[in-house]
């Protein structure tokens, strides 16, 4: 029963943070996407994994700088929408999965077409 209510209170930190993410004045957080929350066992830490399109180094950390002086509203706001003795405490943390499936496709495709020029060559 425990990982329900754990998979419960994730799904409705995830709508919370992305529903903050729409109105905030930030451009730049409007377009990050949470991918997932990964909640302690006693629920009073949750992680925010996020990821953007920009891919390179400087635009992540720009980003996760702009979430870092934002994260009070974040907890004010999942305060007010969350009935627990305690408020889990948000730390943001950019996902690197969806950059590192980008390199893999891109070696898969290099390597593809080297494998079709040798084929040609022979």
């Amino acid at each position: 029963m425990k990982n329900i209510r754990r998979l419960r209170l994730e799904a409705f930190i995830r709508r919370s943070v992305e529903g903050q993410l729409v109105m905030m004045d930030d451009p730049d957080l409007r377009l990050l996407t949470v991918t997932r929350i990964k909640l302690s066992n006693d629920t009073r830490l949750a992680k925010v994994y996020v990821s953007s399109l920009s891919s390179d180094e400087s635009g992540q950390k720009v980003l996760m700088a702009a979430l870092s002086r934002a994260s009070g509203k974040f907890q004010e706001r999942l305060a007010a929408d969350v009935s627990m003795r305690f408020t889990p405490l948000l730390s943001f943390h950019f996902d690197q999965g969806f950059v590192k499936g980008t390199q893999v496709v891109e070696l898969l495709t290099e390597l593809e077409k080297n494998e079709k020029k040798d084929t040609a060559d022979s």
